[in-house]
């Protein structure tokens, strides 16, 4: 995990039940297809597509074309960094020498909303 910005855009990636939804679905399968996502969530293509996107810039999902068909994958090892990250913020042995703060804090979040 490179920063706390990185961390951010995951968690946020992740702050919506579709997403996780979504999430849950790949876990359980190597690829699933952008269509079976759109049966199983019974919402929209284009609103499936809005939420892959999402995970997507996170680094969290990966597709690839196959003619017709777009095939999404979990990346596995990217959501292990995110827990791993998440790990160490409660983690009392680990102790960080930069955390954030004053106008570091707020610079973190500047430019960050999607």
């Amino acid at each position: 995990m490179n920063n706390w910005r990185e961390l951010k855009i995951m968690l946020k990636s992740l702050a919506d039940v579709a997403r996780l939804t979504i999430v849950y679905h790949l876990a359980r399968q190597e690829r699933v297809t952008v269509t079976d996502l759109t049966d199983r969530l019974n919402i929209s293509q284009p609103l499936v597509s809005w939420h892959l996107r999402r995970l997507k810039r996170a680094g969290l999902v990966e597709t690839h074309r196959a003619g017709r068909l777009v095939y999404c994958t979990l990346n596995r090892e990217r959501f292990q960094q995110c827990l791993h990250a998440l790990g160490l913020l409660i983690d009392p042995n680990v102790h960080s020498a930069s955390l954030p703060s004053g106008d570091a804090l707020l610079e973190v979040d500047l430019g960050m909303e999607e």
